[in-house]
């Protein structure tokens, strides 16, 4: 697997007691000095500058609270009940890399164990009720990778559905697009604070018609190792379309969504919506399914969209699918007003699985929905179809050929399904892409070995899909890069995306789904170059 580049920083070892001043002085005449910068300077500053070695810090992977439904929501009878039988939610992880054993612990830090040894991978799969930290020390020297995700499942019920997402590390900033406030749909952001120091965080919501006022509420503390659950639904009503902007200062903090939505009776599908990327000029959104309904049938795919920089933009919209490119009539080309969350409808697509690849003159959020329908019980008192969803938070493209990294398979889920694509460099209309990419996959058992590895051919500007059962994935599922035969790199940089299914028990197979975004690895070589700076 591909590590993330190796970082390091360099520390400054300070003498005197002027160094405000020194900076300030520093500041004035920073242009004159640079202009006065010579090679032999550079030379002379390297030759004063050592190595020493440093603890790695620790890898934290917050998983999401699981699904649960809005206090009070709970009312009915044996028939009508919201939750007639009881939500499953599980974990599961791999670690390889790690300097020790990883430990699995509680939001607040206790009850604190580790997790299994395996002869490659440390891992661990067991159903939980509430919040789960992973926490790894990295090896100095060699790639820490660590794939964790949640997931719940429920058969019947307002939560009828799986909601899945993976474990993330703390940040200062998160993105959130999806879901809505209308009657009939709840939307639950959880914040969690899994450090020792409280997190100042404030929000920022926008709708369709753009930015919504929530006033104070906006603003809250959360503690430290406590969570915070707000609901959306009452913050900014009314709003078809969401998208929230997290922030925290003080402490690093996760987020997550727990998206659910009702028509009268029958439920229409939840889901645990992950961050995206920051806002940027290209963004992909992997595993759409598409079944062929039409463009406004009310649960067709769609794509999401935010430009939330202060100015107005122009979007492209292009769709890979197994067959290659796919023309999105009427919607190839989307206007984006300011602090708006503009929807592009995905319908028409015939059966199968796209990735959905966006270039906009402004940097731009967003996120990918679809729906599969399913069916009542046989004793049922409800008529309709239930449907569940599905979201896509939009990413970043990869910096190298292939989004190298790994995804965890909770064990609530009976399938999964790797989704691959080739995203070409040149995305122009006019363009036919060709070529391969080669990408290699492997899956983590139960036992902590890695299993049946398998190399596939991603096509440029196309999708393929690989049960994860054919690598014999277990507890997750990992991808890297693989060798090409003919030594020719495509300008093309491969994405993916797991796709979780289950079934109801009603008799229709994988009419419960859910989707998964990789975790990338990191490295660090233990070491830090600091030098000595007198001041006077």
């Amino acid at each position: 697997m591909r590590a993330a580049p190796t970082l390091r920083r360099v520390g400054l070892v300070v003498s005197g007691t002027l160094v405000a001043a020194a900076l300030v002085a520093t500041a004035a005449v920073g242009e004159q000095w640079t202009q006065r910068w010579t090679a032999a300077d550079e030379v002379a500053v390297a030759a004063a500058t050592r190595q020493v070695e440093v603890r790695p810090p620790t890898s934290v992977a917050v998983c999401p609270r699981p699904v649960r439904l809005p206090a009070g929501s709970d009312v009915g009878d044996d028939q009508f009940g919201a939750a007639p039988v009881e939500s499953r939610s599980a974990v599961a992880a791999a670690v390889e890399g790690a300097a020790g054993t990883p430990l699995l612990a509680r939001l607040d830090g206790t009850r604190a164990r580790g997790i299994t040894a395996g002869p490659a991978v440390d891992v661990l799969s067991e159903q939980v009720r509430g919040v789960r930290v992973l926490r790894a020390e990295p090896r100095a020297g060699a790639p820490l990778r660590v794939a964790a995700a949640l997931a719940g499942s429920t058969a019947a019920g307002d939560l009828r559905g799986l909601a899945a997402a993976s474990c993330r590390a703390p940040a200062t900033d998160h993105w959130l697009v999806g879901g809505g406030s209308e009657v009939g749909r709840t939307a639950l952001l959880t914040v969690q604070n899994p450090s020792v120091e409280p997190a100042a965080v404030s929000l920022e919501v926008y709708g369709p018609n753009g930015p919504v006022s929530i006033g104070g509420q906006g603003a809250f503390t959360v503690a430290p190792g406590e969570q915070e659950v707000l609901r959306l639904d009452s913050l900014a009503p009314e709003q078809r379309r969401l998208a929230v902007h997290v922030r925290a200062a003080g402490a690093r903090v996760t987020a997550s969504w727990q998206t659910q939505g009702i028509d009268g009776l029958v439920p229409t599908g939840v889901d645990l919506l992950e961050p995206g990327d920051s806002p940027a000029r290209v963004m992909v959104a992997s595993g759409v399914v598409g079944r062929g309904e039409a463009p406004d049938a009310p649960q067709a795919a769609a794509l999401w969209l935010l430009a939330p920089d202060g100015r107005p933009g122009v979007a492209r919209v292009s769709v890979y699918g197994p067959e290659g490119r796919v023309t999105l009539r009427g919607a190839e080309v989307v206007d984006l007003a300011v602090g708006a969350v503009t929807s592009v409808p995905l319908g028409g697509l015939e059966p199968g699985t796209y990735t959905v690849v966006v270039d906009a003159d402004v940097p731009v959020v967003g996120a990918a929905r679809f729906a599969l329908p399913g069916e009542q019980p046989e004793d049922s008192v409800v008529d309709g179809t239930p449907y569940d969803v599905a979201w896509n938070a939009g990413r970043s493209l990869p910096a190298g050929p292939v989004d190298a990294g790994q995804v965890g398979l909770p064990a609530v889920a009976q399938g999964a399904t790797v989704v691959l694509s080739a995203v070409p460099a040149d995305r122009s209309p006019d363009v036919d892409p060709s070529g391969v990419v080669p990408v290699r996959l492997r899956g983590v058992a139960a036992d902590g070995s890695l299993t049946g590895e398998e190399q596939v051919e991603v096509p440029v500007g196309g999708t393929v899909e690989v049960p994860a059962d054919d690598v014999a994935a277990e507890v997750a599922v990992v991808v890297d890069p693989a060798s090409s035969d003919d030594g020719a790199a495509p300008a093309a940089r491969v994405v993916w995306s797991v796709r979780l299914t289950a079934s109801d028990g009603t008799g229709t197979d994988g009419s419960l789904v859910a989707t998964l975004d990789p975790t990338a690895s990191a490295e660090t070589d233990g070491l830090e170059e600091v030098r000595r700076v007198d001041v006077p």
